[in-house]
């Protein structure tokens, strides 16, 4: 009997054995699957923004009268090199394909969306177009590796991203379009080699910035298009610009001066057009600056529309202070980098949000649009004085901005600025541009990175409002953020704003 008792107790033993075998198998398979899963969905997000880079600059060309077809447009800003990919190469992903459409959307959803008519082509961009057409859709189709997976005889997944956009022509609203540039001394170290200005040329950080910013002027709208001059007519497109580190002012008398009155009443950043006149004149002088917290001028450039003479003028006008401004390149104009400080957002978008807030009209959509290359990294000595601010954000101690956790700081302003609702119900949208933005950093008190900072700025989604560009300095060590448009080249993200802003625009895919 004992025997027996014995031999149940140790067949038992070998049944725990077996029980465990089993169960490590099935562990094991359920972490090689959430691995897989997480990179297949990174991968995805990837294809994703490349097919919507891929339809918004496709929608762009059409009837612009861009001399590029729509197709090869939208394969230029498609993942795939095979055909001619340019922009968004991905090579941890096998994109197999991608194929590009055309429709005319008539009815209830074109009124809907605001689309143009259904146009024939003189050269058809592609099929679909005999008969005319208004919309574009792209889909792209990869197949991504997998690691664990394998283990089971999975070697690879198959993804796919649609996007759909209108052709170009739309009615867009009329836009309130606030760029602030960061102007610190990084931003003028170095050549971009990676600019791919038009002409050619060496061209610092901040000057490759500027050109971008003279290429959304080139395709706004200042006025009306049927207008031959705007002159007094209304405007359409106004755009404004401010820079940090902030502009010392005197704002007793409304004026740049070098003497900086010390901060001792309860204001705040608060823009004034009548200061810093420095930064527009030719050729360009340091302005002087301002500590974070006594009441630095961010402001240079008011709303204007003069940057071109009229909506069918192809160049630009230098003689307009706002392109005069951004003016690298021509005469020795363009803003210089007068550096001094560190890089501190949160007083800016504060700024710019009272600004847009201040000067914001009923059926007009506000815009921000933010551009820096790094680390916030201001010193308890450059956020000095003692102006507090009338909002108060996360990190703030007393309504003065802290010198600890400016990351997280900036990313409360901008969550400020994106909730801060309009009259008209509307609500600013942020483009945020990180040029070159480190993957570590940041100040004590953060737990956030640059990157991440530059990310959680931008408005949602990702993938049409974060673009993330590396600077190609010899020596600097430049990342590309994750989740950012994935296009590369400066001038490109501007074009790509500016397709979004002028006409084309992403349309549900059950619409096409």
């Amino acid at each position: 009997m004992n025997s027996l008792f014995r031999r149940v107790y140790h067949e038992q033993e070998g049944q725990v054995l077996a029980l465990v075998a089993a169960s490590l198998i099935v562990l094991l398979g359920m972490a090689a699957l959430s691995i897989d899963i997480g990179y297949v969905m990174r991968a995805q997000r990837e294809l994703q923004a490349s097919a919507d880079a891929a339809a918004s600059a496709g929608g762009s060309a059409m009837g612009n009268g861009s001399n590029a077809s729509p197709t090869t447009v939208a394969d230029k800003y498609s993942g795939d090199s095979a055909v001619g990919g340019v922009y968004n190469i991905h090579p941890d992903m096998n994109i197999t394909s991608v194929n590009v459409s055309y429709g005319c959307i008539t009815g209830s959803p074109a009124s809907t969306f605001n689309m143009p008519p259904c146009v024939t082509y003189t050269t058809s961009p592609g099929p679909g177009c005999a008969s005319g057409c208004n919309a574009i859709q792209v889909i792209e189709k990869a197949t991504v590796p997998t690691f664990f997976a394998k283990l089971f005889g999975v070697t690879s997944l198959k993804i796919s991203a649609t996007a759909s956009a209108t052709a170009s022509g739309a009615l867009p609203l009329p836009y309130h379009i606030l760029m602030v540039l960061d102007t610190t001394a990084s931003m003028g170290s170095g050549t971009d080699t990676g600019c791919a200005a038009s002409g050619g040329g060496s061209y610092s950080p901040e000057q490759c910035a500027q050109l971008g910013a003279q290429t959304l002027l080139s395709y706004l709208a200042p006025c009306a298009a049927n207008l031959s001059s705007c002159g007094s007519n209304p405007p359409v497109d106004e755009v404004g610009l401010m820079t940090f580190p902030g502009i010392c002012s005197d704002t007793a008398n409304g004026v740049t001066t070098a003497n900086c009155p010390k901060a001792t009443t309860l204001t705040n950043t608060t823009a004034d057009p009548t200061y810093a006149p420095d930064d527009y004149t030719c050729p360009a002088k340091d302005p002087p600056i301002a500590a974070y917290n006594n009441d630095p001028e961010y402001l240079v450039i008011a709303f204007q529309n003069n940057y071109r003479a009229s909506d069918a003028a192809t160049t630009l006008d230098f003689s307009a202070p706002l392109v005069e401004t951004v003016g690298a390149g021509t005469d020795s104009c363009g803003m210089p980098t007068p550096g001094g400080e560190g890089t501190f957002y949160a007083g800016a978008i504060i700024a710019a949000q009272q600004y847009l807030t201040a000067n914001h009209t009923s059926g007009i959509q506000d815009i921000m649009i933010l551009l820096s290359d790094g680390n916030a990294s201001a010193s308890s000595t450059q956020m000095g004085g003692s102006v507090k601010q009338t909002v108060t954000i996360s990190g703030m101690s007393g309504g003065l901005f802290s010198p600890t956790a400016e990351c997280a700081q900036a990313v409360a302003a901008a969550n400020y600025a994106k909730t801060t609702k309009q009259s008209d119900g509307t609500s600013s949208e942020i483009y945020s541009v990180s040029y070159g933005s480190e993957t570590s950093g940041c100040t004590t008190g953060d737990t956030l990175t640059p990157c991440e900072t530059m990310s959680g700025i931008a408005s949602l989604p990702l993938s049409q409002y974060f673009f993330s560009v590396p600077q190609t300095i010899n020596g600097k060590t430049s990342t590309v953020c994750s989740g950012a448009v994935s296009i590369t080249v400066l001038n490109q993200v501007f074009t790509s704003i500016a397709g979004q802003l002028m006409g084309s625009r992403f349309i549900p895919n059950n619409v096409f």
